[in-house]
This record gives structure tokens, sequence and C-alpha cells, in this order.
């Protein structure tokens, strides 16, 4: 026992434990004594209890993890040492019956291997015992392995059976019984309690059966050590070497042997990986002749000892390393050893015969020296091209003496004296013994299973993944001290920021005071600066940075001190004005408002009322009450602000006013409340609170005609086409939302306005009264609703059409397959008619309601029964939802198939519509190739088709049917215009541009010519007027304009040329001409007279009768000339000459013309050397050529 517990304490685990205990006590006892400044993070007995438990749960944790890593590779070895029992080899079939049962004797030795005590013998024990034997429990995996390599019949497992050592199995099934365990492998496994012995097959080391199968399972077998024991595959190898392999094999023979074994060391080496130290093993000692008798008299305990050597690792190791040279020191020493003991044997042994064979063990001795020797160089000797386990040592054994033995120096003497060779004779020795095994392998081989190395590349990851480890936790421990030493001076000057602080704070919250709504803008600031007095220093106390935190953060305490300040604060400064602004929402509340009156009572009794008290309510009462009456400059920020603190002064807790209540306002606006009806008030309540509630229902135009919708639809009023009838006022409004609500407000409402209005209630309401009641709100329901619809359709127009291509594009879209119209009045029906038809809210009973009904009408159509037909009229209406459904009765019969016809109307109108799309088409066909549009009456059609329809559909089809023909006529209005632009406009400009009398300052004359082409009946312009424009101006407006309006700048120019022609061509002349009559009126009292000659037509006035006479432009004479001439009494005359088509008028310009009696009349006053004269010009029209404005506003007909 005492040996048991001294193994114990040097047993790591048991110090771990140790280890731990102490830590854990160290915690408890001396961490309250650890402080941080003036934080002790283990003061709190919680707090300790965890450091140790999380200490505790990791070492338990890393060694669960390491034990279930050793017993999952023990399991997986066993298990793969135990696949395969079936022997595939035709050599072994004779083995096949006994395959069972080695494979339950394995089954059996894997089950001890995993109880027995690996190291020590099992003793019985009480508790303790059985706990040292736990914590010093190994499994088959931590053992030493080594394996046994040589040829055949090398006495590999005659020396393991004979090696006097501890197997498991042989206790309970008898010695022979491990034979064949690992068969699959062809090796045997030799469980040991010191170590694991791997016996390999001989033909791993020869190759000598099948090359190519034994060195595939020699390398597996390799391979299988390499994965099950990553970091030390074994522990050693033990080639043996038996003597009857060295005597009795020819050189050749040996050498090739060597070379094998050379090979089989060379793989070990190369395919795991690591450095073992290799023991030789001399086996079948007992073939040399005398060894049985030389060591006879030897005891159990000397047969155990060690013979052989073993090479100082300080001299193996070193450079140079003469391997022939040690050994055959090593050798001599042993020969001498043998020597030196003959005397004494000889002496005792009695029989001559056996005396002789003592004698001669040295000499055979010696003579295995040289064999020995060679064959240890060859398979050991220095190689610079591949890597040899190192030779520990040479060792000479004999497990059992059976065999012929050699007699070499009795051979070399027959051989030297040709005499005859006597045939061996086998040993006779009874019962095997066995020699210089257990100490062998027991106290030197296994105590030496540290001098293996392992596997640098493991190693190599062990060590890279411990250096890491290692690093890791030195940085987690920086990390911790740099973070503890850095959170403390952060939150010490985090706690000196906030101190210093307070001082400022107090005193400017003693100098604020809050009256009315115009101080808010100077409180704020104060409770912002406490309520965010805790987050100095950047600090968010309520999440706060991790350079805050490592278990020393202040800021929660700081922020539940300020927090309690905070709140006084609100009481003092803002609840003084909530309370103001909730009664001045009572006192002035609009009369037209009862919604709002009634909220903002509600509010403002929830202050002297906790049973009903509701902060949220509160909040948002006083957020809209604060809206507008706000101090002007006030910004976003700071109303949300406000917000926040008006949150948290009504949130978690119930706040009263400050104030009494005034119970005359109450009593006001009681009074004015209960003027109107139980189902108003709730009426305006709930279209005030559910209209959020069913916003997802709002419908427009956009979601109910589709995709197109913006194509084809606009607002009147100039609203978006977005905004449409809000949710609540929709089919699913009603029936998700306002219906479903209804029936509960009632009751609850009437609950509510017992302490709101102070209506006693004594009882709850009956079903048929709660029902009258909803029937009563549903009826103001409708009515909105109705309204509400009514505003949005008449506000509803069809898209700008003022081109033809637009007004095409709306009549494609609207004719289109999946038309917008077609979808907006299918909707439209759908939101109007709310009579429940089939709704699934009213189950069967309502559809099989409607097909009595339907059958009752018709037969109320075919036998003229009035009083089945108002029977089924008293039986709609009895639907509250029917009012609406008749208010848009117009609406619904548009969608509606009817049993005559398979089309609903609405199908008709798309065909009408359709047929003005054609059109449109058509005409744009045709005017674009300049012809003109194809007669159609689509659009009257269409129009008459209009007056049927309800708004909106009224409006938008006579829209349409106005744009059709319209934009058909604009557009034939504009090619006219761009026609006489091209055939008209160049000339046009060519012949008048800059020349008289359209320009009058100008020196160039139009030519009369050019002036007839234009101008004359039948010329340009009056042609084209005949041809063109005949039918498309209205010529009775003034100034004229094309039929469809528009136009006036180029309908002007053929109105003004109409004006030019009859004035300048009477008669319908060809030639522009001017007739007129001239009479003188006074002069000059210094003229004697004055002389007019109009192209050879003379009118002279001298001082006598004023008669008028009659000339006419252009004259007789040809000359093209008009000249006017001044005599004064001395004789001395004066005039000028004025020649060209256009002279007359020229000479008018030089005057200075005045108004007659009419139009056709002008005073025309010469001044000729400083005399005047004036004569009276009377055109034979009221169109005076001299006067004409239309020349002046003429311009050539061209594109606007």
């Amino acid at each position: 026992m005492t040996a048991r517990v001294a193994h114990a304490l040097m047993n790591r685990r048991i110090w771990i434990v140790v280890g731990l205990l102490a830590l854990a006590a160290a915690i408890w006892l001396i961490g309250p004594l650890v402080a941080i400044g003036v934080y002790r993070p283990l003061e709190g007995v919680a707090a300790r209890l965890i450091v140790i438990v999380a200490i505790v749960g990791l070492c338990v944790a890393r060694a669960t993890l390491l034990r279930w890593r050793a017993a999952r590779v023990n399991a997986q070895l066993l298990a793969q040492l135990q696949g395969g029992q079936a022997q595939p080899a035709a050599r072994e079939t004779e083995q096949a019956p006994h395959v069972e049962e080695l494979r339950n004797r394995f089954d059996e030795a894997a089950r001890l291997l995993k109880t027995v005590r690996l190291g020590h013998a099992a003793q019985r024990g009480g508790a303790l015992s059985h706990w040292f034997d736990a914590m010093t429990r190994r499994y088959l995996y931590e053992l030493p392995w080594y394996v046994f390599i040589g040829a055949p019949g090398s006495g590999k497992t005659t020396a393991l059976v004979n090696s006097g050592l501890s197997f498991p199995l042989a206790e309970q099934f008898g010695r022979a019984a491990v034979r064949g365990v690992g068969g699959t492998r062809h090796c045997d496994w030799w469980f040991t309690n010191e170590a694991v012995l791997i016996d390999t097959a001989g033909r791993y080391t020869t190759h000598e059966s099948n090359r190519v199968l034994d060195e595939d399972e020699w390398k597996g077998f390799l391979g299988l050590l390499k994965k099950y024991r990553a970091k030390q595959p074994l522990n050693g190898a033990l080639l043996t070497i038996s003597v009857s392999d060295l005597l009795g094999a020819s050189e050749v023979e040996r050498t090739e042997h060597a070379m094998s074994l050379r090979k089989r060391l060379q793989e070990l080496r190369a395919e795991l990986g690591i450095r073992l130290p290799v023991y030789v093993l001399v086996t079948k000692a007992d073939l040399l002749a005398g060894f049985s008798e030389y060591f006879a008299n030897l005891g159990r305990a000397e047969r155990t000892q060690v013979w052989g050597f073993t090479f100082p690792l300080a001299e193996a190791g070193a450079p140079g390393f003469d391997l022939r040279a040690a050994f055959d020191r090593e050798y001599r020493l042993l020969h001498r050893r043998l020597n030196e003991a003959l005397p004494e044997l000889l002496s005792a042994e009695p029989d001559t015969y056996r005396r002789d064979l003592i004698y001669s063990l040295p000499q055979q001795f010696a003579g295995l020296h040289e064999v020995l020797g060679q064959f240890i160089e060859q398979v050991f000797s220095h190689s610079k091209f591949a890597s040899m386990p190192p030779l520990r040592g040479v060792y000479l054994t004999s497990g059992t003496q059976e065999g012929t033995v050699f007699d070499r120096v009795m051979g070399g003497i027959k051989r030297f004296l040709r005499i005859d060779p006597v045939p061996p004779v086998a040993q006779a020795m009874p019962g095997g013994k066995s020699f210089f095994l257990k100490a062998l392998l027991q106290d030197l081989i296994f105590n030496e299973a540290a001098l293996a190395g392992a596997d640098l590349r493991w190693y190599q990851r062990r060590r890279v993944i411990a250096t890491a480890g290692y690093g890791l936790l030195a940085l987690l421990c920086a990390l911790l001290l740099f973070g503890w030493i850095g959170s403390y001076w952060r939150n010490r000057v985090y706690v000196n920021e906030v101190t210093a602080r307070v001082p400022a704070i107090d005193q400017r919250l003693l100098n604020t005071t809050a009256t009315n709504a115009e101080d808010i803008a100077h409180a704020l600031p104060v409770l912002d600066a406490i309520r965010n007095i805790a987050k100095a220093n950047d600090v968010d106390p309520d999440n706060p940075a991790m350079r805050y935190r490592w278990g020393l953060f202040q800021g929660d305490k700081l922020q539940s001190a300020a927090d309690n300040v905070y709140h006084r604060a609100l009481d003092e400064l803002l609840l003084p004005l909530a309370a103001r602004k909730l009664e001045a929402a009572v006192r002035n509340a609009p009369a037209n408002d009862p919604a709002y009156a009634y909220q903002a009572l509600k509010a403002y009794l929830m202050l002297y009322d906790s049973a009903h008290y509701d902060p949220v309510f509160i909040e948002a009462v006083l957020d809209l009450e604060n809206a507008p009456s706000l101090p002007r400059g006030f910004t976003a920020a700071q109303r949300d602000a406000l917000r926040a603190h008006i949150a948290a002064l009504f949130s978690g807790r119930v706040v009263s006013s400050p104030f009494a209540r005034d119970s005359a306002l109450v009593a006001r606006t009681r009074d004015a409340l209960l003027r109107l009806t139980f189902a108003q008030r709730l009426y305006v309540q709930l279209a005030r609170t559910l209209r959020p509630a069913a916003a997802q229902y709002d419908a427009d135009a956009s979601r109910m005609a589709g995709a197109d919708a913006a194509l084809v639809f606009r607002r009147q009023s100039g609203a978006s086409l977005n905004a449409g009838v809000p949710g609540l006022w929709t089919f699913d409004g009603y029936w998700n939302v306002f219906d479903r609500r209804v029936d509960q407000a009632v009751d609850a409402f009437a609950r509510e306005q017992a302490w709101v209005l102070g209506a006693k209630q004594t009882e709850a309401l009956t079903p048929a009264t709660a029902q009258t009641l909803a029937n009563n709100v549903r009826s103001l329901y409708f009515d909105d609703y109705m309204r509400v619809w009514d505003d949005y359709l008449a506000d509803l127009r069809l898209q700008d059409m003022s081109t033809l291509a637009q007004a095409t594009q709306v009549a494609r879209l609207l004719s289109s397959q999946d038309s917008p119209l077609q979808r907006f009045a299918n909707a439209l029906a759908h939101e109007v008619s709310l009579v429940p038809n089939g709704n699934p809210a009213h189950g069967l009973t309502a559809q099989a309601q409607d097909k009595f009904n339907g059958a009752r009408e018709s037969l109320a159509q075919i036998f003229g029964d009035q009083q089945t037909a108002s029977s089924t009229a008293t039986t709609d209406a009895s639907e509250p939802e029917s009012v609406v459904d008749a208010h848009f009765a117009g609406v619904r019969e548009l969608t509606a198939r009817d049993s005559s016809s398979a089309a609903a109307p609405m199908s008709d109108l798309i065909k009408q519509i359709d047929a003005v799309y054609i059109y449109l088409n058509a005409a744009d066909s045709a005017l674009r190739g300049g012809a003109a549009p194809p007669p159609s009456d689509a659009p009257d059609r269409l129009r008459a088709a209009a007056g049927r329809t309800p708004t909106p559909f009224r409006q938008m089809l006579v829209e349409l049917s106005d744009a059709a023909q319209g934009s058909v006529t604009s557009v034939q209005d504009r090619n006219i215009v761009q026609s006489a632009s091209a055939n008209i406009g160049q000339f046009c400009r060519q012949a008048i541009s800059g020349r008289y009398p359209f320009a009058r300052g100008s020196a160039i004359d139009v030519t009369p010519g050019d002036f007839a082409r234009l101008f004359a009946p039948g010329g340009m312009m009056d042609d084209f007027f005949q041809k063109n424009l005949q039918g498309h101006v209205d010529t009775n407006a003034q100034p004229w304009q094309f039929v469809g309006g528009g136009g006036a700048p180029f309908v002007s120019s053929f109105q003004n040329a109409a004006v030019i022609r009859d004035t300048f061509f009477p008669g319908a002349a060809h030639d522009p001409s001017i007739t007129v009559q001239i009479k003188p009126l006074d002069m000059d009292p210094t003229l004697s007279e004055w002389v007019l000659d109009v192209d050879g037509q003379v009118v002279r006035y001298a001082h006598g009768p004023q008669a008028p006479i009659t000339v006419k432009w252009p004259g007789p004479g040809g000359t093209n000339q008009v000249r006017l001439q001044i005599t004064d009494l001395s004789g001395a005359t004066d005039g000028f000459v004025v020649s060209g088509p256009w002279a007359l008028l020229r000479m008018f310009d030089r005057a200075s013309t005045g108004a007659g009696r009419g139009s056709e009349q002008m005073i025309a006053s010469f001044s000729l050397g400083h005399k005047s004269f004036a004569m009276q010009v009377t055109a034979d029209s009221v169109r005076n050529p001299f006067r004409l404005p239309q020349l002046e506003a003429f311009t050539c007909p061209a594109k606007s």
C-alpha cells in the first residue's frame, strides 16, 4: 500500500487536483482582498464561485477531452485489430476452425485491457485503492510498443513465449492462447503489463512469399502504427538473427539477409519518421556446441540476466562512431568472460564428454565473432543516402533448447585432418529453458522506452499549437490587465467629469422656471443636461464602450442617481406645462370638432383618475397639442427631445396633475358633447382611431387600374394619383376594420363615456340596444363612405390629350385587353358593393337569400306582382350596407352581366373606345401622308354612349370623344399651316419682305405682278384659302380662327390678305388699282395755284371752286409718276415728283393726313417751301388704301 501511495503521489493527475484545490482556496480566501482602486471584483460570493467553477470546468473539460481522445484511439486500434480475423491466405486455411475461438478470446483480451491496471498487477483493496487505480490507470495506447523483425524461423515467437513476461490472457487461457491474435495483420500481438510486443511475420522481412503483397502488407502495418500512435509509433525495434541463419547459410545468403534487414529498418525509419533504438537479438544461441552444458547449472534468476553488450549512448551518438571496432571490443569482452569461467565449470563437471563440450563453447563463440560482426556491419553501416536507426546493443538469447547444434571447432579439425564428418546430433537436454531474455526485455529494453524519439513533424505541430496557445493565453492575460488598467483610469476620469457637471446643472435648475409654452425652449436644455449627465465624455451608460467595462463600469450607478434627479426635474418643469396644455386643449376645443374635444377631455381627466390612466394616450394628445403652439424657430431635434421628455414623464408610473381639476370646464365640455347623439360621438372617435389601422387598404387609381394607370388617369385638382380614398372607406376597410370593431366599440364606448362624460350607466347595454346603436354608427359611416368616393371620382380625369399622339395612346390603353378603365371599373364596383352578396363573412345563408330574392324578382317581372317586387326591395334594403350599393348602382350595373347578354355594358364601351382608337390611327396615317382623315362617327357615338354612364366615366368618355375630334382637326390644321408655309410662304417673303407698301420706310417697291400674284382674286393667298381653309376657318370670328380654335397668327395672314384683295382688286380685277376723288380744300394766300398730275390725270386748284376730281391709279399715262407743283404770286414754282408702281401712296405718305368724315376719307396737308395747302381724298370704299392697317399687319403664312 505504501508503494502504491508513493506511486500515486508521483502521478501528475494527483498534483493537478491538489493544485486546483489550492487555487480554489486562494480565490475563496484571498479573492475578497483583491481590489482595483475601490472596486473589488471577487468580493461577492457569486463572483468567486463563478471564477472557481470556470477554472475547474476548463481543467475538467481539458482532461475529459484528452481521455476521450486516448480512449477513442485505443478503441479504434482494438477495433482495427479485431476487425478481420478471417485468414484469406491459402496457407492458413488449416486455422479456419479456430477463427471464431480466437475472435472470442481477442474480445476478452480487449475487455481485460480496458479494465486491468496496466503497469502493475491488479490487487484488491478499498475505496482508496480503487481511487489510486483510477488515477494511475493507463490505456493500451499509452504503453511502450516494440516490434520484432526477423526472418522466418529466427526465433522471434519462441523468445516471446519463453521470455518469462506476464501476459494478461495467459492467466485465463494459457500461454499458447495469445498466438494468432491480430492475425489479419499477419503478426502476433503480445500484451504485457509493461509493454506491447508486436511479432511480425518473417515474410515481412524477406518478402519471400509474394514480394508485392508482402511489401504492401508491411507498409500497411507501418501505416497502422503511424495512424494510431502518431506521436511515437514505436519505442524500439528488436532485430532477431538466429545462430542457424548465421552459421548455416552461405556468405551470399547472409549478405542478402543483411540487405533485407537493412531495407526493412530504413523503411521503418522513413515511414514512421522517428529515430528509435534497435536491439539485435542473436537467438538460438543454444545451437552453439557446449551452450547447454556450459550454462546447465544456472538458476532461474541467473538465466534471466542479460548476455550481450549495450553501446554507450554518448559513444554511439558521437560523429565518426566506428561500429565494427566497438562491436569487436565488446564481443571480445564477452569471449574473455566465457574463458574466465572455464576453470570453475570444468572442475565442477565430472563427465568427460560434457567437460569437452563446456571447454569448446568459448571457441564456438569465438568462431561466431567474424560472421556476426560482418553481418552487423552490413546491416547498420553508415550511409550518406539513407538514414538508419541506431544500433543500441547486441544480445545472445535462447528460448528453448531444440534443434541440431553447430560444432564449428570439430568441423574445422575434421576438415583439416580430412576425416569424414559425423552427422550433427540433436540436443538431448530434457525440458527447454529460457536463457537471457526476461531481464533483457523487462529491465533493459522496457526501461529505455524513452530513448525512442517522437515524430518530429508531430512535435513541430504540437510545438506550434502549444506556442500559439501559450501566446494566446499571454495575450489574453495582457489584454485583461491592460483592459483593467485602462478601464479603471477611464472610469475614474468619467466619474470626475460627471461630478464636475453637477454644480452647474444644479444652478441651472434653480434658475429655470416654466410657466408657459414659451418657457419650454429654456427648460429643454436643462432637462437634456440632467438626462445626459451620466453620458459625459461620450459614454453611453446603457451601452458603454468595451474600454469602460471589464467589470469596472460605474455608469449604471451614476445613471440611477441621474434618473432620480431627472424625474424630479420633470415633475417641477414639464408636468405643470403638460397639465396646463391639456386643460387649454379642453378649453379651446373647436365647437365643430367633437372628436377633438372628447380626446382632450379624456386625456385631461386621466390626470385626475388613476384607474383610467393611459400614458401612451396622454403622450399622443400632448404631441398633437404641442405642434402648433411651440415657439417659432423650434427645430425638429428640439421637438424630438420634447417628445422623449414627455414619454419619460408619463411612462412607468401614474402621474397626477399638480393643479386642481376645473370642474366647471369639465361640465361645459361634457354638456357640449352630450348634445351629440351617442352614434355621432362614437363615429367621430372610430373614424379618427381606426383610420391608421385601415391604411393598408387605401384605394387609388394606381392600385385599382394597374400599372398603366398613370398613363391614362390624372387628378383634376392636381393631387397625386397615388392619393386616393383612405382605406377606412373601402370594401376591405369596412369589413376587416370598421365592421369588426363597431359592435365591440359600442359597448366599450358606453363604458368609457361613463367616466369621460359622466354618463350614468347602471347596467350593460342589451343586445338589441347595442345593435341599434351600431347600425346608427354604420349609417353615419355610410354617409361619409358615399361622400368620400363621390369627391374622389369627381376629381378623376383622363390624361392630357391635346395632341393626336396623346389621344391615340390613351385610346389604345383604354381599349387594350388589360384595359385600365375596365380594371378601374371592376375595382370600383367592388369597392362600392358593400351588401354581403356571397361575402364569406355572411356564409351560405346570405347566398341562399340572394338566390331567393332573384327568383322572386323574376316572378314579379313576369306577373307584374308589385307586392313581390316591393318585398324584394325591402329585403335588399334590410341590409344596412344597401344604401351605398344603391347610391352607386350605376357603377355596379356598368360592370354587371345581365341574363340577356354575356358581356357587361363596360365591354361595349371598351369596343366603342377601340373604334375611336382605330379612327385615330387611320387619321394619323392619312394626315402623315398629307391626305384628309377618313370620315368617322366613332367619337360622336362615344359621346352619345357617355351620356348613359355614371361619374366619373361620363366625364372621361366625353373628354376622349372631344380629344379625338380636336386632335385630328389640330393635326389637320397644322398640316395646312405647313402646306401654306411651303407653297406660299417662301415666295411671299421674297416678294414683300422689306418692300413698299408693306414696309413704309423702304425704298424698294413690291412689283405689281407679285402683288397681284399674291393678293388678286384667285391668287396664291385666295386660292389656297378656298381649297384648304374654307371649311376649317371660322370667318365669322374676329379675328378669324380655326373651327376647333387656335391658329390665330396663321389665319390672320389670310384675313389680312382678303382685305387687301378687296381693297386693291375691286370687281375681281386681276391687277391692283386705286380709284379716289381729290377735292381741294384750302391753300396758302401767297400761292396762286397747286397742280397734282397723277400719271396724266391733272387736278388743278387756283383759289377757285372746290370741285372733286376722280383719278385712278395706275393712270392712263403709263408713266408711273405723280407730280405735285405749287406756284406763288410771283410766279415762282416748287414741287416734287414720285415715281414707281406705288407713287400715289408714297406721295400721300409725304403729307400730314387727318381723318375725314368716314374711314374712306382723309385730309392730306402738304407744305412746300413753307407754304401749305390741303386736299380731301376720298376712296371708293370704306377700306381706304391709304390708311389700310392690314398692309402693315400682313405677314406671310408660316409655321408658328
